[in-house]
């Protein structure tokens, strides 16, 4: 079971070229941080079940009926809890935040990597340190186990706040769960450009 396949995919290559990083043929696969990709999985996964244990397929139904409805529940909260960062400007280290830039309306204006999957350069720094002193964007962001330094430089350089989200269950101490880790990733948006970082 490929539980990408079963979402919109985002970020698909019309030209496969190497030159232009690691690109993904399939798409963008981190869909896991837009939340509403993983009701359809939660589905896909409860019917693939049902095929495979039919016995038990109304346990896994049930099982499902409970999920989505505590989930869409979540998302709610969490919708409401992001609508003051919709239009924010965002630079990310990596191309890992597409699906939650779709979700929440931020917007992307540069990424650290000058390509997917190319570790930040010096040269590639500068040009964004003189992109980012003209037109600031809100937010730099990175995973937890992605090199800290980049980042810290073009905040330190642009006056721009950076923070890693937790980016996946146990990605930090907080998100421990699906569930904590939205209400960890929000919490650190919300924080960091909300209504009161302005």
């Amino acid at each position: 079971l490929m539980a990408s396949q079963y979402v919109n995919r985002l970020e698909i290559p019309t030209v496969l070229d190497r030159a232009q990083g690691d690109l993904h043929a399939q798409g963008n696969p981190h869909i896991q941080t837009d939340p509403r990709n993983l009701t359809i999985v939660a589905r896909v996964i409860a019917q693939r079940l049902q095929q495979i244990d039919a016995t038990n397929a109304a346990i896994y139904q049930q099982g499902l009926i409970a999920f989505e409805t505590r989930w869409s529940a979540a998302i709610a909260v969490w919708q409401r809890q992001g609508a003051s960062l919709r239009g924010k400007k965002v630079v990310l280290h990596h191309k890992s935040w597409v699906y939650l830039n779709h979700w929440l309306g931020l917007v992307e204006v540069a990424t650290l990597e000058s390509k997917p999957g190319v570790l930040p350069s010096a040269a590639h720094l500068n040009e964004l340190l003189a992109q980012l002193q003209a037109t600031p964007a809100a937010l730099i962001i990175r995973t937890p186990y992605q090199d800290a330094k980049p980042s810290d430089w073009l905040s330190k350089r642009t006056g721009i706040p950076n923070a890693a989200l937790p980016f996946t269950v146990g990605g930090d101490p907080d998100a421990t769960d699906l569930y904590s880790l939205f209400d960890a990733t929000l919490s650190i948006l919300v924080d960091k450009m909300g209504p009161k970082s302005e």
